[in-house]
C-alpha cells in the first residue's frame, strides 16, 4: 500500500471536490410529449425539462416548424432547498398540431452541452370530425350579371356558421373584389340567430353595391372565409383544431360597352325619376298643375329638384344647371344624396330664384337624358317650366332718371365753382368714412364660427349690411328654414322686415328704411334659443 505525503492527499481531495461539484451542476435536459400517438387535428404538448436555472431563449423551437403548427410556449424555473441541498429547474410547453399524416419526428434539443432524446409521433387520419362545408357555408346573389360602364348593380351575401361561434380562431373574411369593379358595402351587417335543420346557426348578411369600370367579361369574386374551429372532449381531455377554409365564388358578369354616340352625361340604369316641387316665398308647396304665377320683385320662389336612379353611383350623378332668364336671380344650394332602400340612389337640389325686373318670365324645363339598359336606348326625362309674372314691388317700380343733353350742358356752365367744391367735400367724406371703417375693423375682436348655423347667420347678416335683398332673401330662407321652433311672432317681424328691404330697394318712393331692426330682430330669434337652451344647463361642480 502507497503512503500518500499529505501534500497529495490534499490534492487529491481538491480535485475530487471539483469532480462532485460538476456532478452536481451538471443539468439533465428531458423531453416528454402528453401523448405519442395523434390525429392530425389534435393537439398535444411537448414538455422540456432542464435541472439548472437558464434563461426562456435557450431553446429554440424554429426546428419543429416542418413538421408541427406551434402555440406560444410557455417557461418557468424554480429554485428549491431541501435538507440543505440548493436546486435548479426551467421548463418549457409548447402546444404542437401535425401537419401531415404518418411518423414525424421531435427532434433533440441542446442545453450548455446536454442533449434530451428525439421522440416519434404517430399521426393518423380522423375519422370523427365534420366535413368542412358542414360547419360553414356562403351564399351569394348577384342581382344584374350584365351590366354598362359606370352601372352598378347588389352583390347580396350570406355566412353560415353551423357551430357555437365561441368555438371559432383567427377569423377571416375577405370582402368581394375584382379587376373592373368597385366594390362599396351597403349599411352594417346584419348577424342572427336562426335554425337550419335542427341545429343552431349564426347567420351574417351583407350587402355590396358594384360599380363596372370597364368593358368586357370581367370576373368578381365574391365573400371568402377561413377560420379556425376548436373541438374539445371532456371525455378524452384532447383538443382538435379543423382549419375551415371556403374559396370565394368566382361570378361572371359581362360589361357591355357604350354606344358609339352616348355622350358625356353618360347615364345608364333600369330606372330614373324626375320630379319637382315649386315653393312661394311662404313656404307653401304649389300645386303640380300650376303653370303661371304672379309675384312681386324682390319676391323668392324655390325650385326642388329630386332626382331618383337605380344603380348609379352619387359621384356619378349629373350636374343639373339651368340656364334661366336675367329677370330672376339665382342661388343654388349643395346636391343632398340619400341611399334608398331598395338601393336606388336619390339626390335633392334646391334652386331659389329671386324676382329682379318686372315682366312675363318663362322659367325653362328641366331635362335629363339617359341610357335605358333594359331596352337598350337613350330616354329623356324632364320637369315642366313655369310662367311668372313679375309685378312691381309694393311702393311701385323705380324709374331710371333720364336728362337731356342740352340741359346738361347748361347745368355744367352756369354752375360756376360749385360742382368742384362738392367733389372735394365728397371725396374728403369718403375718406373720412373709410378711415373709420378702418379704425373699426382693427379693433372689432375675432368671431368663431362654431356651427354651419352661426356661420349662416353671420352671413345673413353681413347680406343685410350690404344690402342685397336677393342675397339676403336667400340666405333667410335657408337660416328661417331651421328656426321653426322658435318664436312665430319674431319670426314674422323678420318677414315684414324683409318686406319693407324690399320695397326699399325696389319701390318708386325708395320709403326710407333702416337695416338695424332686422339685424336686430336676427340677434333676438337667435339668443331666443340660447336663451332656452342655457336655461336647462347643469350647474357647475
Amino acid at each position: 500500500m502507497v503512503k500518500l505525503s499529505r501534500r497529495s492527499q490534499l490534492i487529491l481531495l481538491t480535485i475530487a471536490s471539483w469532480l462532485i461539484s460538476f456532478t452536481a451542476n451538471a443539468g439533465n435536459l428531458t423531453a416528454t410529449v402528453s401523448s405519442n400517438q395523434v390525429t392530425k387535428a389534435e393537439v398535444f404538448q411537448l414538455r422540456l425539462t432542464y435541472d439548472a436555472k437558464v434563461d426562456s431563449d435557450s431553446l429554440n423551437f424554429a426546428v419543429l416548424e416542418q413538421n408541427f403548427f406551434l402555440g406560444q410556449p410557455s417557461f418557468g424555473s424554480s429554485l428549491n432547498y431541501v435538507n440543505g441541498k440548493r436546486s435548479s429547474r426551467s421548463e418549457w410547453t409548447i402546444a404542437l398540431k401535425a401537419k401531415q399524416l404518418g411518423t414525424l419526428t421531435i427532434p433533440s434539443f441542446f442545453i450548455e452541452g446536454n442533449q434530451s432524446q428525439p421522440i416519434n409521433i404517430q399521426v393518423s387520419q380522423d375519422n370523427d370530425l365534420p366535413k368542412p362545408s358542414e360547419l360553414a357555408q356562403i351564399q351569394s346573389q348577384l342581382e344584374k350579371k350584365t351590366l354598362y360602364p359606370n352601372e352598378s348593380t347588389q352583390l347580396k351575401t350570406r355566412l353560415i356558421i353551423k357551430a357555437d361561434p365561441r368555438r371559432l380562431q383567427n377569423v377571416q373574411i375577405s370582402p368581394p373584389e375584382g379587376d373592373g369593379f368597385t366594390v362599396k358595402q351597403v349599411g352594417q351587417p346584419n348577424q342572427y340567430q336562426t335554425v337550419i335543420n335542427g341545429l343552431e346557426a349564426t347567420v351574417v348578411d351583407q350587402t355590396f353595391d358594384i360599380a363596372a369600370t370597364q368593358s368586357g367579361e370581367q370576373q368578381l369574386n365574391s365573400l371568402g372565409f377561413s377560420a379556425t374551429f376548436v373541438f374539445g372532449s371532456n371525455r378524452s381531455g384532447t383538443t382538435k383544431l379543423l382549419p375551415v377554409k371556403i374559396a370565394a365564388e368566382s361570378l361572371s358578369i359581362n360589361v357591355k360597352p357604350k354606344p358609339t354616340d352616348s355622350n358625356n352625361a353618360w347615364l345608364p340604369t333600369t330606372e330614373l325619376d324626375l320630379s319637382q316641387t315649386w315653393i312661394d316665398a311662404q313656404g307653401n308647396a304649389l300645386d303640380s298643375n300650376t303653370q303661371q304665377l304672379a309675384v312681386k320683385v324682390g319676391d323668392s320662389i324655390t325650385r326642388q329638384l329630386t332626382l331618383t336612379i337605380q344603380g348609379i353611383e352619387a359621384e356619378n350623378f349629373p350636374n343639373i344647371l339651368v340656364s334661366y332668364p336675367q329677370a330672376v336671380r339665382q342661388y343654388a344650394e349643395k346636391p343632398q344624396f340619400t341611399q334608398l332602400e331598395n338601393g336606388a340612389t336619390q339626390m335633392t337640389v334646391q334652386q331659389v330664384l329671386i324676382a329682379q325686373h318686372q315682366g312675363n318670365v318663362s322659367l325653362p324645363p328641366v331635362v335629363v337624358e339617359w341610357f335605358n339598359t333594359q331596352a337598350e336606348q337613350k330616354q329623356l326625362s324632364q320637369t315642366s317650366g313655369l310662367k311668372l309674372k313679375i309685378e312691381a314691388a309694393a311702393m311701385g317700380t323705380p324709374q331710371p332718371v333720364v336728362i337731356a343733353k342740352d340741359q346738361a350742358r347748361s347745368s355744367d356752365s352756369n354752375s360756376g365753382i360749385w360742382p368742384y367744391l362738392t367733389a372735394l367735400f365728397a371725396t374728403l367724406w369718403v375718406l373720412t368714412l373709410v378711415w373709420h371703417i378702418k379704425s373699426r375693423i382693427n379693433v372689432m375682436p375675432v368671431k368663431h364660427i362654431g356651427t354651419e348655423e352661426d356661420g349662416l347667420k353671420i352671413q345673413l347678416i353681413e347680406a343685410v349690411k350690404s344690402g342685397d335683398h336677393a342675397k339676403t332673401q336667400f340666405l333667410a330662407t335657408r337660416w328661417l328654414k331651421n328656426q321653426t321652433h322658435k318664436s312665430a311672432a319674431t319670426i314674422n317681424e323678420i318677414h315684414q322686415e324683409l318686406q319693407a328691404m324690399a320695397a326699399s330697394q325696389y319701390g318708386n318712393q325708395s320709403p326710407a328704411w333702416s337695416n338695424k331692426t332686422l339685424i336686430k330682430l336676427i340677434h333676438k330669434l337667435d339668443k331666443q334659443t340660447q336663451d332656452k337652451t342655457t336655461k336647462y344647463k347643469l350647474p357647475k361642480l
